[in-house]
């Protein structure tokens, strides 16, 4: 009687929308559900909490304890308690407190997840996420990788989204009702916060490698591509890096992390990997920075964001590049920024407060470039390392367009996918995330196309088709990501 109680209630307590704290939708027969788009912005939920599940991935949309923190690197735990099939005899017992209700209820939870988890040491959070399985008898840890764990924004934010691969749990893999709590707790255990939903998931039906082709680039435009090359990878490894290049054709690479190596060597390396179109370029050598096109440069060079930390100087590669096109006698300035802006830390660190003077420095450096080509457009792209607060972002894109607007972040989804993934690594504690974006000036260029790559995504024949291998998004832990421009006026 306590077990239909406990499962009837939950059901009732739902409502429509399957959430005891706030519906999902308006219910309307003739309003089908938005697709969800896994970007950390939650319109698509119509800015409101619960699941969502399709045949095969579970959606989570869930508010933050306190937005000022992003939630892997917090000074709370956001805990993630999955009752898969909402019955209370199977997996772990455990009570939780119906915070709006008044009542505590329970689930038999088969998987846990746990967003900036305890450390062994007493009063201490660590950063990323772990993550454990349950049955009726154990407990096995997996990484977020065996669950296809990951959510979005990166960095603070006052709500979140998370999906698992429903592939990749088998206790996600049945059509029937699921439900969810979700905690915040304070250092030592204090629930300070509590969200339960509940829903029904669909047949379980799991989708087949992406088929979906690199689209051709415009041929009135320009393919900018930007990626983080993991401490020189390309000179230990060249062939991934050679057949993405390859793929994708950019006509412009913004580059991070060639560190340790000078024009010649990167020079050197296109040479011998690539076709010797490849002619201009600008390196960093210390700070890794790089932009190489077969576009003429007007002008450009290094430009210092910081001074030296422990390991190096931090800088810029800017560039005006002159975009005509074949026959026009006129130049056509487009200003190119390649960043790497301070990596780790939290809202609020150090690290962030470097990154928001180094975004500071960038806005000046391109306003005053912009007082000298007043009609040039602006391409922004890099690694921003966004895991504290947004305002390096924002920081960098105000008031820099052609009509003085913001730049505009461009979408970048995982090619054939709905997720904007651009950082992996299945050994990290951190969760897949999104650290490299590209801002536009798109009163300028208009952004027609704009996406990332994971070749692991790809069926054999979208590979075959363009000519890469399953791995080669491994050869480094960032996707890269591209945009496709064409003149707005």
């Amino acid at each position: 009687m306590i077990i239909k109680l406990t499962l009837s209630l939950l059901l009732t307590l739902s409502g429509c929308a399957t959430t005891p704290i706030a519906p999902l939708t308006n219910c309307d027969p003739h309003l089908p559900p938005a697709q969800i788009i896994l970007d950390g912005d939650l319109s698509d939920w119509y800015n409101q909490t619960g699941i969502r599940a399709d045949s095969d991935e579970v959606f989570i949309a869930f508010d933050s304890f306190d937005e000022s923190q992003a939630i892997q690197a917090a000074d709370f735990t956001t805990r993630i308690r999955i009752d898969t099939d909402a019955d209370v005899t199977t997996g772990k017992r455990q009570m939780y407190n119906a915070q709006e209700q008044d009542m505590m209820l329970s689930q038999g939870v088969d998987l846990t997840i746990l967003v900036s988890p305890p450390s062994k040491e007493f009063g201490e959070l660590k950063g990323g996420a772990q993550l454990k399985t349950h049955t009726t008898n154990s407990t096995t840890s997996i990484s977020h990788s065996d669950a296809g764990f990951y959510f979005l924004p990166t960095h603070n934010a006052p709500r979140y989204e998370a999906r698992i691969d429903r592939s990749l749990i088998p206790s996600l893999q049945h059509d029937g009702p699921i439900s969810i709590v979700i905690e915040h707790l304070a250092i030592g255990g204090t629930i300070l916060k509590t969200q339960s939903f509940t829903t029904t998931l669909p047949t379980y039906k799991p989708n087949p490698p992406i088929n979906d082709a690199i689209a051709s680039k415009p041929t009135n435009g320009l393919r900018i591509m930007a990626t983080n090359v993991l401490f020189s990878s390309p000179l230990k490894n060249p062939e991934p890096f050679a057949r993405v290049i390859d793929a994708i054709n950019p006509d412009v690479i913004l580059y991070q992390e060639w560190f340790k190596t000078t024009t010649k060597d990167v020079r050197g390396w296109f040479d011998e990997n690539l076709d010797d179109n490849w002619t201009q370029s600008i390196i960093d050598p210390s700070g890794g920075v790089a932009i190489v096109t077969h576009l003429p440069i007007i002008e450009g060079g290094l430009k210092i964001i910081s001074q030296p930390d422990a390991r190096r100087t931090r800088s810029i590669a800017v560039a005006v590049l002159d975009a005509k096109k074949p026959g026009d006698t006129k130049p056509l300035p487009l200003i190119v920024v390649s960043l790497h802006l301070k990596c780790c830390g939290g809202a609020g660190s150090s690290e962030d407060l470097k990154r928001i003077a180094q975004a500071h420095k960038i806005n000046t450096i391109i306003q005053e470039l912009r007082k000298k080509y007043p009609n040039a457009g602006i391409v922004i792209g890099g690694d921003y390392n966004l895991v504290g607060s947004r305002k390096p972002l924002d920081i960098i894109a105000d008031n820099l367009g052609i009509d003085h607007q913001d730049l505009t972040p461009v979408p970048t989804k995982v090619l054939g996918t709905q997720s904007m993934l651009t950082w992996t690594n299945a050994k990290s504690p951190y969760t897949p995330g999104r650290l490299d974006w590209i801002l536009v000036d798109d009163h300028a260029w208009t952004p027609i196309n704009s996406w990332s790559l994971d070749t692991a995504r790809l069926s054999n024949q979208a590979l075959k088709d363009a000519g890469l291998e399953r791995e080669d998004s491994r050869a480094t832990d960032h996707l890269p990501i591209v945009v496709d421009l064409i003149p707005a006026k």
